[in-house]
């Protein structure tokens, strides 16, 4: 019968090895799927129980936060003495662009005008325009 079937299918013996090769492969990946799915290795989680909590937690107000972070500015941000946290505070601004600005502030000396953020990589025209009415240089 076997060898009905090879003459049916006129392969070389090449073309056979390779054949049985992805044949096995693919019962070996069958098997080992269905024993990952019968015996899981890890516990499985459930992920609305842990968003419900993180929700309850962020509605009540932890006092874990920095303070700094959950602050609200008095007036506009003095740029030659704000935190990195109160940078990533503005909008646009991100954990790199504040690091920048503070690295700026201390390679070239405190701002002399807002427009010297223009010099810093990532602070377009634009976002210069949003960030004027909420930063100031004393």
């Amino acid at each position: 019968m076997f060898r009905r079937l090879q003459d049916w299918l006129a392969l070389t013996a090449t073309e056979r090895r390779v054949l049985l090769f992805v044949t096995g492969a693919f019962v070996a990946g069958l098997g080992i799927r269905l024993y990952q799915e019968t015996f899981p290795s890890t516990p499985s989680f459930d992920y609305t129980a842990a968003d419900s909590a993180f929700a309850a937690l962020s509605s009540a107000g932890s006092t874990e936060l920095e303070p700094e972070a959950t602050a609200e500015p008095a007036g506009p941000l003095d740029l030659n003495t704000a935190t990195k946290h109160q940078l990533v505070a503005l909008p646009g601004i991100g954990e790199v662009l504040a690091e920048r600005i503070i690295r700026h502030r201390e390679d070239y000396g405190p701002f002399k005008s807002i427009e010297e953020l223009r010099s810093i990589k990532g602070i377009s025209k634009r976002s210069l325009e949003k960030l004027k009415p909420l930063v100031a240089v004393y």
